[in-house]
């Protein structure tokens, strides 16, 4: 059974069968999960039996958007697939690293820093021409 997610698919250049399929189970199915490969006709039934306690230890998972530059998005995603890991758990590595290095830390932010200036700046700039063209008529 495949949920339809909404999301149109990326035509980037990158092949189909690179794509990083999820294998979260959803929330209310703690003791018996199904989950389906949209690719394969049959489905894989996995049942866990979990005593009282036991999911404790899971990390809890929010959901976020991020923004990222074109060319940095592209590179990130096939260092991932090359890797054969998600953008979201090389953020959170990345940020366990720099957690326990903190000159490496101070020099990542002053870049985060620099690079959020020059965001903000650009935006701006969009502001500026689309009020112009509002005036232009």
């Amino acid at each position: 059974m495949t949920k339809s997610t909404g999301i149109t698919p990326r035509f980037d250049g990158l092949e189909e069968t690179s794509r990083v399929k999820s294998r979260q189970p959803n929330a209310d199915a703690a003791v018996t999960s199904r989950y389906s490969d949209s690719d394969e006709s049959a489905s894989v039934d996995v049942s866990m039996s979990m005593s009282q306690g036991e999911g404790s230890d899971l990390p809890q998972l929010v959901r976020t958007t991020t923004r990222l530059e074109a060319d940095i998005d592209k590179a990130l995603r096939h260092l991932c697939m090359d890797e054969k890991i998600t953008k979201e758990v090389w953020f959170e590595a990345a940020y366990q690293y720099l957690a326990e290095h903190p000159k490496a830390m101070k020099v990542v932010n002053g870049i985060a820093k620099e690079r959020y200036q020059r965001r903000k700046r650009a935006a701006d700039l969009r502001k500026l021409e689309t009020i112009q063209k509002r005036l232009k008529g």
